[in-house]
């Protein structure tokens, strides 16, 4: 499924206000949406860009997504020198397509110019023309700001549309005014303005893109879509659309009933059923992107994925819930933005992206992604949907849902290690680790590595030189419904684990991890936001070589704040030396001026981990 509304294309990560440097300036940045009736847009659009710096020159690419019902009817462009003079000049037959798809069938494509601007100052224009003719699902996004360090001197944006589209729109971080206006021939006009907008600096930490970005948000109320009418000024209405695009997909052979039922009836509880035709939906499909027309959000039917043993997460999903529902479970269809864990919710549209399916049981609400069965734990919710708004359509229609989010202390990872110091500095080393949750799934792309390839990226996570590796072995452990995990253990050798100067030995403690603390700022300017919580607790026991005594242990560490907690003990005891040390980290969002807070925090925890025992040589 395709996200069909452009929600800042080209800024993916957050933003602030009040550059000291300016890398590019937008000099004319115009929009105009024709749109004719409910069937036909044409959007007309011009960009002229000034680039200061090479730290710009993405802005000198052109890219658009097409497909055969969405064209690029016409394109030029040019590139002005510092003079003036125009070097280069761009025309539509030098644009490149690729029809390069994830998917085994898809309607889209990509046109794009690739050009590197020979030096700096330079300016660089871009028109072109759009024509649409499946309908209207929505329209572009008003949003100017397309860089870091971009200042933009004007910008403006039009939309016309016939009035029984009763579009609408949204202002977010932006004081920006849109008039209203009826033309001649009775379609209604929408005009909006942003000029002289300050460019804007990266800061560590910041929030989503859209919640820091000047822009407009545009949508119709009444639609029509690939011939399928319907209307998106609720979410309510928005889910009765997308609960018709399922009428009679459900539908499954009496040969298959018979079979499912064969499968479950025996099955102790609802949980077993569930997990049984999880399994059996792992076994017997595979996903695959199908972007074909309406496919973009109409599944194919039940019988057919049934048949063909493939799908993507719409079909895979409609065919999950009616295999449950089949069984006598209830069974629902549930769009989500994959990746976006806030929906604007006072503003009805489409920002979804992916189709999942939530089993509402008397004990529990499972939520089942059914294109990762063959690989995803039964009952886990992955970090792409973790805590995302979502639509739950059923019979009445749609309305929100909010998925579940694991703790920081669930998103755990335990690591313990003996070391076994020699008099020479060299070490013999037995590392257990347990990563779950969340790390459990920052970790699972190793599971499809070969074990030479595993072996290698542990190796690389860990803080010693010179190591040989004795021992190694990797399990991943996905039981239905609870923990999943992985777990390492690792016998190793390390030639030169402590250092040696004198009679003196100094001895490191933290074995497993890196902090990076961010950067200081003059002043912060947006909130504080921390996309993942998360805890790291290491126990790290030294055994100390004969002849050698402990002459100082590093200072215990107690930092507790709102943001998180860095904790770190020593415990000496007759010839051994045990280091615990604990990093909780809490997701969520906070005060700009907690970023000191953070920052003390990341000290915190570099310090504990770059700190070291210091052993004496016995006289």
């Amino acid at each position: 499924m395709k996200q069909l509304i452009a929600i800042l294309l080209l800024l993916t990560c957050a933003l602030q206000a009040a550059s000291q440097t300016v890398d590019a300036v937008v000099l004319q940045s115009t929009t105009q949406v024709d749109c004719r009736d409910m069937r036909n847009t044409r959007v007309t659009e011009q960009r002229v860009y000034r680039l200061l710096h090479e730290r710009a020159s993405d802005l000198a690419q052109f890219v658009i997504g097409c497909s055969k019902w969405q064209k690029l009817n016409d394109f030029n462009g040019q590139v002005t020198d510092a003079t003036g003079k125009v070097i280069r000049k761009f025309k539509k037959s030098e644009l490149k397509r690729s029809d390069l798809s994830s998917g085994l069938a898809d309607d889209f494509y990509t046109l794009s110019l690739d050009y590197m601007p020979p030096s700096y100052p330079i300016t660089i224009e871009f028109n072109w023309v759009t024509e649409g003719n499946s309908g209207n699902f929505g329209f572009p996004t008003f949003a100017p700001v397309e860089a870091y360090n971009t200042q933009v001197d004007h910008a403006s944006y039009v939309l016309t549309a016939p009035a029984e589209m009763a579009c609408r729109h949204l202002c977010l971080n932006t004081s920006t005014q849109v008039s209203q206006s009826t033309q001649d021939d009775g379609r209604i006009r929408y005009e909006a303005h942003m000029d002289n907008l300050p460019a804007i600096d990266s800061e560590p930490y910041s929030p989503p893109a859209r919640d820091i970005v000047p822009h407009i948000l545009w949508a119709p109320g009444k639609f029509e879509f690939h011939g399928v009418a319907g209307d998106m000024s609720s979410w309510q209405g928005f889910g009765a659309w997308n609960q018709s695009l399922r009428t009679g997909l459900q539908e499954l052979s009496p040969e298959f009933k018979a079979q499912l039922h064969a499968m479950t009836d025996t099955c102790s509880s609802d949980r077993s059923k569930v997990d049984v035709i999880y399994r059996y939906l792992a076994q017997t499909t595979r996903y695959v992107s199908i972007q074909l027309g309406i496919g973009g959000w109409q599944p194919f039917s039940a019988t057919e994925v049934c048949r063909t043993g493939f799908g993507d997460c719409k079909g895979l999903t409609n065919y999950m819930c009616a295999m449950l529902r089949e069984v006598g479970l209830p069974a629902n269809y549930v769009v989500i933005g994959n990746g976006h864990r806030d929906l604007v919710k006072e503003f009805p549209s489409n920002q979804f992206n992916h189709a999942i399916a939530q089993v509402p049981l008397p004990d529990d609400t499972l939520w089942l992604e059914c294109t990762a069965s063959a690989y995803m734990p039964l009952g886990y919710v992955h970090e792409s949907i973790a805590g995302n708004d979502a639509l739950l359509i059923d019979d009445n229609g749609g309305h929100l849902v909010q998925l579940p989010i694991y703790s920081p202390e669930q998103n755990a990872s335990y690591c313990r290690a003996h070391v076994m110091l020699q008099g020479d500095g060299s070490a013999v080393v037995d590392i257990n680790m347990r990563y779950e949750n969340r790390q459990y799934e920052d970790m699972m792309p190793m599971v499809s590595l070969t074990e030479q390839k595993r072996r290698d990226a542990m190796l690389d996570g860990i803080n010693l030189s010179g190591i040989t590796l004795r021992g190694f072995a990797f399990t991943e452990h996905k039981p239905s419904y609870t923990t999943p995990h992985i777990d390492v253990t690792m016998q190793l050798e390390s030639r030169k684990l402590a250092n040696i100067t004198g009679s003196r030995m100094f001895v490191p403690v933290g074995l497993f991890h890196k902090v990076t603390v961010p950067r200081a700022l003059q002043q912060r300017v947006q909130p504080v936001n921390i996309s993942y919580g998360y805890v790291d607790i290491d126990t790290v026991v030294v055994t100390i070589p004969d002849g050698y005594v402990i002459e100082a242990l590093p200072q215990a560490i107690n930092e507790v704040t709102s943001l998180g907690e860095v904790e770190q003990t020593f415990e000496a005891n007759d010839n051994t030396v045990t280091i615990v040390t604990r990093h909780l980290m809490r997701d969520g969002r906070y005060p700009a001026t907690e970023y000191a807070t953070l920052r003390n925090l990341k000290t915190a925890a570099k310090r504990a981990y770059d700190q070291r025992i210091v052993l004496r040589k016995e006289k």
